[in-house]
Order: C-alpha cells, then structure tokens, then sequence
C-alpha cells in the first residue's frame, strides 16, 4: 500500500516553463491570420469565377437565341418581299370590288318587279302599260347599309307616287305607273291587295277607275321599295 505522503507527490509530465518568447507567438498567430485570409480571398475568387462563368454562360446562350431570332426575321422579311406582289394583288382585287360593289349597288332585277306583278294581276284583268321611274340616286352616295366594303347609302327619296295618305308617304327607290282593264272594280281591288301584299312594292293606289262596256278601266301607281335591289355585288363569292 501507498503511504499517505506519497499521495501529494507531483505526477511526472512536460515542464511548465514556456521557452518561446512573446515574438515567435505573434508571428505564429500572423501566420494563422494569413492563412485564414488566403483562404477566404482564394475562396471569394472561387465564387467570382463561378459567377463569372455563369453570367458568361447566359451571355452566350442569349446571342445564340438573338442569333437564332434575327435569322428567323431575315427569313420572313425574304418571304414578306416576296409576298408583295400577291398583296398589291389583293389590295386591287379589294379595291376593284368596293368599285364594283358601289357601282351596282343600285341594281334592280327588273324581270323580278315584272313577274311580281303579273302574279299579282288577278285573272280576268290585265295591264295595258306599265312604266317604271327610278329615284335619282347621287353618284357620291354609296351602296346600300350591308354592301362589303361600301359605306351606308343615304336615306331613300320619299315616294313621288301618289299614295293613299299624302301626308304620311314611305321612302321608295322607284315608282310604277300602271294602267289596264279588268271585269270589275272588285279585282282591281285585289290587285291592289296584292301588290300591297308583295315585298317589292310600297303603297299601291289606284288613282282613275272608269266603267264602260262591261269592263273597267283603271289607272294607278305604286312605289317600289329597296327589296328590288339585287345585291348580287354586296358580298364576294365563296370559292368553290
């Protein structure tokens, strides 16, 4: 067993006495100092060469999509130089049918009012003479509201006919004057009927009727409305 002195005995180890003067631990700590300082400068060139490269990268990538997108324009800029001529093409084919559409806005299918109005005479009657009087229609005025291409047209003419109600007369594009001969008054009643009945027509009026051997003779107007415009140059034809 151990004695109770040997208990305090100092254990052996290094000598507690530091040899190295106070110079050589500042210049170990500068040393420290540089090194952590050499590596944060390399590290902060480590991330600016990263972020370099990256930037240097999009950069790259961007004037190769300018690149791409300035061929890509030539390309159509050729093809839209080659096109001219198909849309000077167009333009006058435009033009030619606002022309045309302006021109034959007016038109009037003439063997359409005469047929309506041989369908309308009643059996028995017939007409003697019938003449037709167009509207004057100003060269400047444009087709009629719906032409393609075309502006509105100015407000019909109001009726030149003699109508029933002079006071209360509707706009017509024309007047027809007709005269004839039927059996009685009643079927130049439902000629009037008829006519009153037909698109075509406005404000049939009988004016003169006179009866003498069995017959009467009649003589009258009625005005003819915008439903006898042909438009058949309103719209182009769809390609077949």
């Amino acid at each position: 067993m151990m004695s109770r002195g040997a208990k305090n005995h100092p254990r052996p180890g290094l000598p507690g006495v530091n040899l190295l003067s106070p110079a050589t631990f500042d210049l170990l700590t500068a040393r420290r100092l540089r090194g952590r300082f050499a590596a944060g400068a390399l590290a902060l060139v480590v991330l600016a060469a990263a972020l370099w490269t990256v930037q240097h990268l999009r950069i790259t990538e961007t004037r190769k999509l300018v690149a791409v997108e300035q061929a890509e324009t030539a390309r159509l800029n050729s093809e839209t130089r080659t096109l001219l001529p198909v849309k000077a093409y167009v333009a006058g084919v435009a033009s030619q049918q606002v022309t045309v559409s302006t021109t034959m806005a007016h038109e009037i299918y003439f063997s359409h009012v005469l047929d309506s109005i041989r369908r309308a005479t009643p059996v028995g009657a017939s007409l003697d003479n019938v003449a037709v009087t167009l509207a004057a229609v100003d060269p400047a005025v444009a087709a009629p509201a719906g032409t393609t291409g075309a502006p509105a047209a100015a407000a019909p003419t109001v009726s030149p006919c003699p109508g029933p109600d002079p006071f209360n007369t509707k706009p017509v594009i024309g007047c027809i004057t007709l005269s004839g001969t039927a059996q009685t008054r009643s079927q130049v009643g439902d000629l009037v009927i008829a006519l009153s009945r037909a698109d075509l027509f406005v404000e049939p009026f009988i004016s003169t009727t006179s009866a003498a051997d069995r017959s009467v003779t009649f003589s009258g107007s009625v005005g003819l409305s915008q439903a006898a415009y042909s438009n058949r140059y309103a719209k182009p034809e769809a390609p077949k």
